[in-house]
């Protein structure tokens, strides 16, 4: 496929498209329609005097204008700048300039006082007025190839600025297809913003191929799933998780005595549709991977990072539960001699950094068409791929061993009574474990974790054992600082928290 290609196919074409606020209001549009006000979009741009090689900037939060732009800019050949999916703290004349852009088109709400009269800046507003004079347009040269500029944050919670190579989405996206097809009736439904782009290039296959397309705000994720019954869903583990122990709850002690209750309230709860589901991100409690299997749904874990791209995945007929699966591409994936996974494709996702370190730079892009991930894996004998963790969270002893904190956690996971368990280097010797649970002021509940931690202890060497327990009935949460803006665990904001404390 060609992303090119993509504005000429909607024409015509009644397939749905609905997009929700984070007030409610539904937006039901069809293909064609998105098709048309494109094309009106195109028309300003070219009114404001923008050509190839020009960025516009868009900054809004999701929505049917959102998508118009974005395919506005890949028709007349612009470069998009997605800005993150918040309202921008720096001024519109100092984003303007520090981006070269062309034109930023913003949210209209957020387009109320301060600098909101500067000529380069446009509301999104589709039915907003031609505009009746140009702008001095700003071509600039660009790496062949490069399709948008988007942010990204890691997992130290820093952005990062990267740009996309249109040949490295449409690979990923043909890889997709080819691993996952498309069926009659297809529906997918996201609730995570444009602006990653993750979210864009899922998109981008919807629309080539005529799926129906569903977007949903967080908080009314649970009940989009039920009302809108989506076929497909790739999101990070926090869905699932949360999905799991809402299903539990929904079916309560009946489960007990009715073994098929709880893959029927999964199917409520999922809308009673699902083909599929991809899990990545992050790390999933493995209790998580087993249920949905157990009960009905395919749920296939993935691993990618904005970077590269997808790296491996399990699909139909080819599945280890537990591990990331096989290389999305193959022959694209090795391990260092320290076992960091190593990408390398003629088509990365990433054409390089335009805001990042220099020493970020080096380290991930480390020679011409090959990425250092960052994280350590090894192989199974069958060629699927197991993540051991990240290469910066590994801990060193005092005697200089050198271990990764994950699969201690995901045996702490084993007790479903933890919502979270973060292992991290201790204030005093030895390791640390935070342990967020509802059952925190519950002394019988604690006493018996406590006991659960001593076992698992008793699996482990000796410097690896857990000296240390804290525990916190607090949510980790992208408001509370605790995850990073792609879920993650934010590991140093949570040893500050809770180990200069303890």
């Amino acid at each position: 496929m060609r992303i090119a290609d993509i504005l000429a196919r909607l024409q015509g074409r009644p397939t749905a498209l609905v997009l929700v606020d984070d007030k409610g209001q539904e937006t039901h549009k069809t293909f064609d329609d998105l098709h048309r006000d494109t094309l009106h979009v195109v028309e300003r741009l070219r009114a404001l005097g923008l050509g190839p090689g020009c960025r516009v900037g868009i900054a809004a939060p999701s929505g049917y204008g959102w998508m118009a732009w974005d395919l506005a800019c890949v028709e007349l050949g612009c470069v998009s700048v997605a800005l993150p999916n918040e309202r921008p703290s720096r001024p519109w004349a100092e984003l303007i300039e520090a981006y070269q852009l062309s034109v930023m088109a913003a949210e209209p709400a957020w387009l109320e006082g301060g600098d909101a009269s500067h000529d380069r800046l446009q509301s999104m507003a589709l039915d907003a007025p031609m505009p009746v004079k140009t702008v001095e347009p700003r071509p600039l040269e660009h790496q062949p190839g490069t399709h948008s500029l988007v942010f990204s944050s890691g997992t130290t919670g820093k952005t990062k600025g990267l740009i996309i190579s249109a040949a490295g989405t449409e690979r990923l996206l043909q890889l997709y297809h080819d691993a996952f097809g498309v069926e009659a009736q297809d529906r997918f439904m996201t609730f995570l913003p444009f602006a990653n782009y993750q979210q864009r290039m899922i998109y981008y296959f919807c629309l080539y191929h005529g799926v129906e397309f569903v977007s949903v705000p967080f908080p009314l994720l649970f009940t989009g799933l039920k009302k809108y019954q989506p076929t497909f869903v790739i999101a990070p583990p926090i869905l699932y998780e949360t999905l799991q122990a809402l299903t539990r709850a929904s079916a309560g002690p009946q489960a007990a005595q009715d073994p098929e209750l709880l893959t029927r309230k999964l199917a409520e709860l999922t809308g009673g549709r699902m083909r599929y589901m991809i899990t990545g991100m992050a790390p999933i409690k493995r209790a998580a991977l087993d249920f949905f299997w157990q009960h009905g749904v395919a749920l296939y874990e993935a691993f990618g990072i904005t970077e590269a791209g997808m790296v491996a995945w399990n699909k139909p007929g080819q599945v280890r539960v537990g591990s990331v699966g096989k290389p999305a591409e193959p022959g694209s994936v090795s391990l260092s001699d320290e076992g960091e996974v190593i990408v390398r494709r003629d088509a990365l996702l990433s054409l390089g950094y335009f805001e990042s370190s220099e020493e970020d730079a080096r380290s991930t892009f480390i020679e011409p068409g090959a990425v250092a991930t960052g994280d350590i894996a090894e192989f199974d004998a069958n060629g699927f791929l197991h993540i051991v963790g990240r290469k910066k969270d590994a801990i060193i002893t005092s005697n200089g061993e050198k271990f990764h904190p994950e699969p201690i956690e995901s045996m702490l996971h084993a007790d479903p009574r933890i919502s979270v368990a973060v292992v991290l280097a201790g204030a005093r010797q030895g390791l640390a474990a935070v342990i967020s649970t509802k059952l925190h002021e519950d002394e019988a509940a604690v006493q018996a974790l406590r006991a659960h931690v001593q076992q698992v202890n008793q699996q482990l060497p000796a410097q690896q054992q857990i000296k240390q327990l804290i525990f916190t009935g607090q949510d980790f949460s992208i408001e509370n600082g605790m995850r990073t803006k792609n879920m993650k665990l934010h590991r140093k904001a949570i040893a500050a928290a809770f180990l200069e404390s303890a």
